[in-house]
């Protein structure tokens, strides 16, 4: 599997993202191949990883999934590279209530992965050593081998940081960081703004390089990442046999607008049967040619509601494809934009597809986040009834119904709260939560003889 190193946090903010994608910059530009994870369900982050490495992103989420199954999408997404980088998600033990299942710390425990623990150095002095001393002792099972430290000051202020955090916690200070304010990666309302919506992204990451060769010891980085244990043995889950040739053909809506997916969730497509094309609702006129199935992932639509609303080709070619019978799937940016209206915080509203009775309505303010476990109860789209997933819900929509819509799911969240979800229509199939296919292979599996065998009996 290579070499492998977990960059995490103290907190939230405090500049995991930046260091982690400059050192997957930095590493890239001395001719390693690097694979680049996120711990937890972000689709963002990963979205970055590819300007840097030049290999899609991936997720490696331990509430969603099991041990085996991640150790094997890590393995799986590891093999041929010379080293991983995982980068973590809030704090270093900050995982799911309540149990914090699926921490930074957990993954790398199951990885047996050694952890460089990034620390907001702004405004600090001799008490940070505590603040590292406690990260250190709060589990001993981990492995924190080094520490960067961001926002700092300036030499002297490094110097003494560096003396005190050595002498009294035992951890090697791998450089500092100085407040640079043009290198961070400007956000939005549910966290960094895609890359695929940054053009100057390649540029930015190479100054996040630069400043990183300058101020840390990425020799001894790299030979903290060398001393990443093997892989265990595992069990297989989700990718079993040899890849099926292709039963069904899937258009996957993928664009500046909807770019939130789960790469290991298009590879099970495409393991079991699936040929994936790609389509952009904001920029193509016409679905490709001989769709069996349509996929409509997460993304921004609201941002984009004015160019969705004027490619009236396309919206009128999906919904002609949505009432011919044939599946369509979507999740939370794909249920807006199936939906009749997306009205904006300023209060403009935009028309969309219209298949499913429901305008989505901006607020200023999170209306649902976190883990869900998805029940289906109709055979409906791309599932059976009985099939059981595991999944993630964060939006600032809020959907006005027309009418008291059907539901094809039963969701319980992470803390026991069940409700009625997935809106549908035929074998159209709208919902909020983004599922994790290889939280249920054997079902993931089945979607490409499903998707078939809905298909040959409908027509447009």
């Amino acid at each position: 599997m290579g070499s492998c190193l977990v960059v995490a946090g103290e907190k939230s903010g405090c500049g995991k993202t930046t260091i982690a994608l400059g050192l997957m910059g930095v590493f890239s530009s001395r001719g390693f191949k690097v694979q680049g994870f996120k711990v937890g369900p972000d689709y963002i982050d990963p979205s970055y990883y590819k300007f840097a490495t030049g290999r899609e992103g991936r997720n490696l989420d331990l509430w969603m999934l099991d041990e085996d199954t991640v150790l094997e999408l890590f393995d799986r997404n590891s093999g041929g590279v010379d080293i991983s980088i995982v980068e973590g998600a809030m704090g270093l033990f900050d995982g799911a209530y309540p149990d914090d299942k699926g921490s930074s710390a957990h993954v790398a425990k199951v990885l047996k992965a050694p952890v460089i623990l990034v620390v907001d150095a702004g405004r600090s002095s001799t008490s940070i050593a505590a603040t590292i001393l406690g990260f250190k002792l709060f589990d001993s099972g981990l492995r924190i081998e080094g520490v960067i430290l961001n926002k700092v000051g300036g030499e002297s202020h490094l110097n003494h940081l560096r003396k005190v955090i050595e002498e009294r916690t035992g951890i090697k200070v791998l450089g500092g960081i100085p407040r640079v304010e043009d290198i961070a990666l400007e956000e939005r309302h549910l966290g960094l703004i895609p890359a695929v919506e940054k053009g100057s992204i390649d540029e930015k990451i190479g100054r996040i390089s630069a400043l990183l060769e300058k101020h840390l010891d990425l020799g001894y980085i790299l030979k903290i990442a060398n001393s990443s244990s093997d892989i265990p043995v595992y069990e297989k889950r989700v990718f079993i046999g040899e890849k099926r040739e292709d039963v069904v053909r899937v258009g996957v809506a993928r664009d500046r607008a909807f770019s939130f997916y789960y790469e290991d969730n298009l590879d099970i497509l495409r393991f079991y049967g699936c040929e994936v094309v790609y389509f952009s609702p904001t920029e193509d006129e016409r679905l490709p040619s001989g769709l069996d199935a349509i996929f409509i992932g997460g993304g921004f639509p609201e941002v984009y509601a004015d160019t969705l609303e004027w490619n009236r080709g396309l919206r009128e070619e999906i919904k002609a494809f949505s009432i011919s019978g044939k599946p369509v799937y979507a999740e939370c940016g794909g249920l807006m934009y199936l939906g009749k209206e997306i009205e904006t915080v300023e209060g403009k509203g935009f028309s969309m597809v219209g298949v499913i009775p429901v305008k989505t309505v901006m607020r200023g303010r999170i209306k649902a986040l976190g883990y869900r476990e998805v029940l289906v109860e109709k055979d409906v789209s791309f599932f059976r009834a009985g099939d059981r997933f595991r999944g993630h819900e964060f939006h600032y929509s809020e959907p006005i119904h027309e009418r008291e819509p059907d539901f094809a799911f039963k969701v319980i969240g992470s803390t026991g709260k069940t409700a009625k979800e997935g809106i549908y229509l035929n074998n159209t199939l709208a919902s909020y939560t983004h599922i994790h296919l290889a939280s249920n292979p054997n079902s993931a599996k089945k979607i490409p003889e499903r998707i078939k065998e809905i298909s040959k009996n409908t027509q447009i």
